[in-house]
């Protein structure tokens, strides 16, 4: 039984629930740990703790962050820090104005070079309210409410994915240097979601560069790879978690908070570590 979910999404970022709503969820699911992971911001963790804080459910700041190491992107999850950290939060401002400016470069894309009829405007419609960062996936509901693409799914097989026509890359920000920040803040890293396009001489790099942990338990993950990553994980002294990556319920791929993650006694082993 599924015990605590460390990786979840919310309105701040291209999630579909509120941090309060995602709470609730949880609560309504039977969960004892929430982490939310929001994409390179904080900004729904005062409310999602202060929610989990009113319905006696224990609660772990948490961010997934963009990065690279020696051109491979990544991304990492955080757990256990200070959200109010000095530089953590410049980094984040920072990060969104680029995600800002990369949307909009990816729209001018969208018009130019695919001749879709596609404004900033139609974007912002589906950006929440509020400090919510812009991600492909508001780009991806608003070519699906033009009628430029049937679905979420099918606007990243056609444009917006990786090397696709409308594609632009985030700024390339080091595994290395954001490992640092989250422990100077009172935190811990993972590999979020490694499957099967982490090659070894990445992970041993991110070892070296001091990662904690690895998400070994991932919807994307079937039993033999899980396997390999909690062997992986043993082998270099690693923490095991793992969580649903839930978007909310009009996610392509929605399944529920709690449906994956760790058991009471996994979440036990880790949580001295992210508490």
């Amino acid at each position: 039984m599924v015990y605590a979910d460390l990786h979840t999404h919310s309105t701040a970022s291209d999630g579909h629930l509120a941090p309060r709503d995602l709470v609730r969820e949880a609560k309504n699911a039977k969960l004892g740990v929430l982490a939310l992971t929001d994409h390179d911001t904080v900004a729904g963790i005062t409310e999602a703790q202060a929610a989990a804080a009113e319905v006696g459910l224990v609660f772990v700041p948490g961010v997934e962050c963009t990065v690279h190491h020696k051109g491979h992107g990544i991304h990492l999850l955080g757990y256990g820090f200070d959200p109010t950290d000095a530089a953590l939060t410049r980094h984040f401002d920072r990060y969104a104005t680029a995600r800002i400016e990369r949307a909009q470069a990816i729209v001018e894309k969208l018009q130019s070079v695919c001749r879709l009829d596609i404004t900033w405007a139609d974007v912002q419609r589906h950006v929440p309210a509020g400090d919510g960062v812009v991600a492909r996936p508001h780009i991806a509901a608003a070519l699906q409410e033009s009628g430029a693409v049937e679905s979420v799914g099918t606007a990243f097989d056609a444009y917006l994915g990786d090397n696709k026509p409308a594609y632009v890359p985030l700024p390339e920000v080091e595994a290395a240097w954001m490992i640092d920040q989250i422990h100077e803040a009172g935190g811990i890293t993972a590999v979020a979601h490694p499957g099967h396009w982490l090659p070894g001489r990445v992970l041993r790099g991110l070892i070296d560069a001091g990662l904690d942990a690895l998400e070994c338990v991932h919807p994307s993950h079937d039993a033999s790879l899980e396997a390999y990553y909690r062997n992986r994980a043993h082998a270099n002294s690693l923490h095991v978690t793992g969580g649903s990556d839930f978007h909310g319920p009009l996610h392509a791929t929605a399944r529920g908070v709690g449906h994956t993650g760790l058991s009471r006694r996994a979440w036990e082993r880790m949580a001295a570590a992210c508490t």
